[in-house]
């Protein structure tokens, strides 16, 4: 199965973690780690305990989310069991051998790392979560259970549809400007462009994290569905991919 990796992360061996990939275009589903997208679930299955072999973590261990596109952030204090599946959009933790996942196709995928703590967390940031604060509410949380402090931070966004093909209609974008985001809409005459991107960097920047530990994927979702799932670009006829963090 193959992976992507983030520069920063890969600095510090005391920390697991990667983005993965589909199999190739013409596959629905391919590398799919999610259950919800009508894929077979031996297939799914089978797609997590290559994942969990190639990057040599317990699959036992793994947690991964039940994304509803809001702001909770759960942190995990012990060993949790693999069929149990929170419901929430971060999770955060101390513990040493638990994976964390977060699964997308077109959200942001957002790994995040505090390597003096030993804090790590795993962030699905798509509009409304980015719209909500949740990159920041993560932080705070980080900071209020660990004391992590965010210029200490390192932060990867992973692939996700960038602002040359995420159009929004006049609902989004006027909600947009509502919220002072008017700097991250093109508009052209096709429509409205919304670059999230730009707002979870300015956001990450605004509560302390230093622009040299905020890594961004070049990769568009939506342009490279030859590599990654788009909601967007494939009608939602397609599975998901994942970031993955733990710590060794």
């Amino acid at each position: 199965m193959k992976t992507l990796t983030s520069k920063l992360l890969s600095a510090h061996t005391n920390v697991l973690h990667a983005f993965t990939t589909r199999s190739h275009k013409t596959s629905k589903y391919g590398n799919n780690l999610a259950y919800h997208v009508n894929d077979d679930p031996i297939h799914v299955d089978e797609n997590h305990k290559r994942l969990a072999a190639h990057l040599h973590y317990p699959l036992e261990r793994l947690v991964h989310m039940n994304q509803v596109h809001g702001d909770k952030c759960v942190i995990i204090n012990e060993r949790h069991d693999y069929q149990e599946i929170k419901t929430c959009d971060a999770l955060i933790t101390q513990q040493k051998g638990i994976p964390l996942m977060v699964m997308v196709a077109d959200c942001n995928p957002i790994l995040m790392y505090d390597p003096i703590q030993g804090v790590i967390a795993a962030v699905h940031a798509g509009r409304a979560g980015i719209f909500s604060n949740i990159l920041s509410k993560t932080i705070k949380k980080m900071h209020e259970a660990y004391g992590s402090d965010p210029k200490d931070m390192i932060v990867s966004i992973g692939p996700s549809i960038h602002q040359c093909c995420y159009q929004v209609g006049n609902e989004v974008n006027n909600e947009a400007h509502t919220f002072g985001f008017d700097y991250a809409i093109q508009t052209n005459e096709r429509g409205y462009y919304l670059d999230l991107v730009a707002i979870a960097h300015r956001q990450l920047k605004e509560v302390g994290v230093e622009k040299k530990n905020i890594e961004t994927s070049t990769f568009c979702t939506a342009c490279h569905t030859d590599i990654f799932y788009s909601y967007r670009a494939e009608n939602n006829q397609c599975g998901r991919f994942a970031g993955v963090i733990m710590l060794k």
